[in-house]
């Protein structure tokens, strides 16, 4: 609700001292998907950048990709995940699904490192927490890493919550295909330091205004 949003904002406006601190270079490592890096350095460096949203939320065709999937052409569904890992290297699903539409292609060493480069970054996120509870919840460096959480954890979302505090965190409810629930703690950090950043600037523009 309303108030709900609010509380939200001005907490974020609040950390926004914390967001500015911890500013990034816009500058990113990239590797060759022969390499294989420190996944979780990787996640911390991309999530810290400020440029994050621009990089790897915006325009995301993982929607895009699963239609070329589902109708077999997967040449070009391999060609639009290749596209979009050269500029998001750390969309753990992206990797997924160009790995499996290289393979139907019959490029199985191309699909080989997208494979691995799946397993380091999902290795890496289940590697930071249990996910049981707000202190041990799963660190993601986005919102869109929980949902991807969620696939390989075979689960299919029924409900998210805020929890505002001591530890914000996302609680995700959702259930396995027997229909089993799982509450699942997950903590954004790196989202929740770039809406500080937004809010702030947005509340020193207000206050210019």
């Amino acid at each position: 609700n309303l108030m709900t949003f609010l509380r939200f904002f001005f907490l974020v406006a609040f950390l926004y001292g914390c967001a500015s601190a911890s500013k990034q270079s816009t500058s990113l490592p990239y590797y060759g998907w022969d390499e294989s890096p420190d996944f979780s350095e990787l996640r911390r460096v991309w999530g810290d950048a400020d440029n994050f949203a621009e990089l790897c939320e915006a325009g995301r065709p993982l929607n895009g990709v699963i239609e070329k999937m589902n109708a077999e052409q997967w040449e070009s569904a391999a060609a639009m995940g290749l596209r979009w890992l050269e500029q998001c290297p750390v969309d753990i699903r992206g990797h997924y699904f160009t790995a499996v539409s290289l393979e139907e292609s019959g490029r199985g060493q191309d699909a080989e490192a997208h494979y691995r480069w799946t397993k380091g970054l999902m290795d890496s996120l289940v590697a930071s927490g249990d996910g049981e509870s707000p202190e041990t919840a799963y660190v993601t460096i986005s919102v869109a890493e929980e949902y991807d959480a969620l696939y390989f954890f075979g689960l299919e979302k029924k409900s998210q919550a805020l929890i505002s505090g001591p530890i914000m965190c996302d609680l995700l409810t959702a259930t396995n295909e027997e229909g089993k629930t799982f509450r699942i703690y997950f903590n954004p950090a790196a989202h929740f330091v770039r809406l500080a950043k937004w809010a702030g600037e947005v509340a020193e523009k207000i206050e210019k205004d």
